[in-house]
């Protein structure tokens, strides 16, 4: 039995059960966080600097915040790099002793003879008694490197992970993206609503089902302060009508919205029509293309580099479906976050949440649907929010 302020060994069965490799596969995955971060950072600190050919204060203020965020970032790739260091060293540490316990015990644990799931690793049923309390204390040796090792490193890795938290500001910690500075309150607000409801339905609206995704970037627009054009007059007479766009809730009846609120290509048209009413949405197309596949070397942070902000939209023509060849699909851009691609390789990417089948902070370029659903052509539009 350990004594107070020594560590407590692991068991048996604990250890038999361990894949450590894993350690090395989280310190792989942290490296290339960190190497995404700091590529992400310079990328955009060599744009700001060195290859947008302006000058005046407006040159000066963005040097300078491309300086302080480049520090910042850097600073979150450095504690990631940190984290890599640490799983890399505990695992050289138990790699040895995790190895030869596992060795021990096929070797020994042979019927009649059991390795007790105790703290003294007690051998039972083996006919020569010194030869049990041998082994015994053998195990309890390597058991005891293994929990030395991990009071070591694990406060260095909390510590690691806490520093990454401090530096980082998310609303998860888990999962969050970081949607950037200089966000008006209007798109902060949009996005806030699409990370509360992007794994869920707003009881306050209607559930569209596998049809949802327009629906809940309407309700985000109109989280981000966009007021309703139009409403169903009598209701559902209207919604069809291209200048409306209005959700309206009936205690005694459906809920009626307008075709731009809950239809893909509808938004896309109302979006991008002449002369809207102040305080409604708008926006501009900014950037089409195509994606030929989830493997396709598709830019991960396409949307921030053709100048989207968290709160604007992206909106796509999956080949699958009934509506295949056109606009079919919507999503809200979130921010940015380190993201796992299909290839494997670990890159930051832009984000988006979206609805059909719910979804958080997934890359870009990777959409719901199997194959069938490529080839994918998308539609960048930037949105005229009230506080830009």
């Amino acid at each position: 039995m350990s004594q107070p302020g020594e560590p407590t060994l692991p068991t048996r069965d604990q250890v038999t059960s361990w894949d450590i490799e894993g350690l090395q596969a989280v310190a792989a995955n942290a490296a290339a966080i960190a190497d995404s971060i700091k590529a992400a950072s310079d990328t955009v600190h060599t744009t700001i600097h060195d290859d947008l050919h302006w000058s005046g204060d407006a040159k000066n203020a963005a040097d300078d915040r491309a300086d302080r965020e480049q520090r910042e970032m850097r600073a979150v790739a450095t504690a990631y790099y940190d984290l890599e260091d640490v799983y890399k060293k505990v695992y050289q540490a138990i790699e040895y002793p995790v190895a030869q316990i596992k060795s021990l015990v096929r070797l020994y644990e042979v019927e009649p003879v059991v390795i007790g799931n105790d703290a003294a690793w007690t051998v039972h049923n083996m006919a020569d008694e010194d030869d049990a309390a041998e082994i015994s204390r053998t195990l309890v040796g390597y058991a005891t490197t293994i929990a030395n090792a991990d009071a070591q490193w694990k406060p260095k890795i909390e510590a690691a992970i806490d520093e990454i938290r401090k530096m980082v500001p998310l609303a998860n910690s888990q999962d969050a993206a970081i949607a950037g500075g200089g966000l008006s309150p209007e798109r902060a607000a949009a996005v806030a609503y699409a990370n509360q409801w992007a794994l869920g339905r707003n009881p306050e609206y209607d559930n569209h089902g596998d049809a949802d995704c327009t629906n809940f970037v309407s309700q985000c627009l109109r989280a981000g302060g966009f007021k309703d054009e139009g409403d169903g007059g009598v209701p559902y007479m209207h919604h069809d009508e291209s200048g409306r766009w209005y959700y309206n809730h009936h205690d005694d009846m459906p809920d009626d919205n307008s075709y731009s609120w809950s239809g893909a290509p509808n938004l896309h048209d109302y979006l991008l029509r002449n002369n809207p009413a102040p305080g409604t949405p708008s926006g501009t197309e900014v950037q089409t293309g195509t994606i030929d596949s989830t493997t396709s070397q598709a830019d991960p942070l396409a949307l921030s580099h053709a100048g989207l902000k968290p709160g604007d939209i992206v909106q796509y023509e999956l080949s699958s479906g009934e509506h295949s060849g056109q606009i079919n699909h919507t999503v809200i851009y979130v921010g940015q976050k380190p993201v796992t691609l299909p290839n494997g390789q670990t890159v930051m990417a832009d984000v988006v949440d979206y609805h059909s089948h719910e979804n958080k902070q997934v890359a870009w370029s990777l959409q719901q649907g199997d194959w069938t659903s490529f080839p994918v052509k998308y539609h960048m539009i930037k949105v005229n929010y009230p506080g830009d």
